[in-house]
């Protein structure tokens, strides 16, 4: 091997430390792009003081328990809480997860996101593990009173699965392999075990900026 090629190899296993650097450190510091998830998918204000980003799956048992209890926190919470869904179909072993989350989504365009979520997960045995394209995702549209012909437009439109695997790309980034994963101010939590003892973990901090100065009276 002559200097030049020498140098383009030394080079090339430059590059590929870096990277291999990057992704480690978007790891260990959940990193990565800051992408926002669609208004109809954002729960709270934007100065709140607790921000969670969760990585979700329509098929995942433990996603629908976790979903149940991010439901509680934001009406126990309210302005404290901002919440952030995110898109992260297993879809090795969910075979319909990424078209369920493309249909929530396009739900989502009509008005009708948490809705549809929602009979989503009651569902998710009903059609998780259908051998063929699930006739639930029309009921469901149907019961919610959408227009079943836009959705199927949606659902199919490149931006809408671009969004889902842009979600899907950011989660890997930040070494997401189980759902539902929680980001909690920056802190991961896996599981709903694990975001419920978060969320205890903030409960003094919130209820401490909820308290008036001392020598203040609430006003009236």
């Amino acid at each position: 091997m002559n200097k030049k090629n020498a140098r383009r190899a030394a080079l090339a296993g430059l590059v590929m430390f870096l990277a291999a650097l990057a992704v480690l450190l978007a790891r260990q510091f959940s990193l990565g792009p800051a992408r926002p998830a669609p208004g109809f998918r954002t729960f709270g204000p934007a100065n709140a003081l607790v921000r969670i980003t969760e990585y979700s799956d329509y098929a995942c048992g433990a996603c629908r328990a976790a979903a149940a209890a991010a439901e509680n926190m934001l009406k126990v919470y309210g302005r404290d809480v901002r919440l952030e869904l995110k898109h992260y179909p297993l879809v090795n072993i969910h075979r319909w997860s990424l078209d369920a989350a493309a249909y929530a989504d396009c739900a989502g365009e009509q008005g009708k996101f948490k809705d549809y979520a929602a009979l989503l997960f009651e569902g998710q045995e009903k059609w998780g593990y259908a051998k063929e394209k699930p006739k639930e995702f029309e009921a469901f549209a149907s019961g919610l009173g959408l227009d079943w012909s836009k959705m199927q437009s949606c659902a199919a439109a490149p931006e809408t699965i671009k969004r889902i695997k842009l979600d899907m790309a950011e989660a890997e980034m930040k070494g997401v392999n189980a759902t539902p994963t929680f980001f909690i101010n920056g802190k991961r939590a896996v599981g709903p075990a694990q975001f419920s003892e978060a969320l205890r973990k903030f409960d003094t901090m919130i209820k401490a900026r909820r308290q008036p100065p001392a020598g203040n009276c609430p006003e009236k």
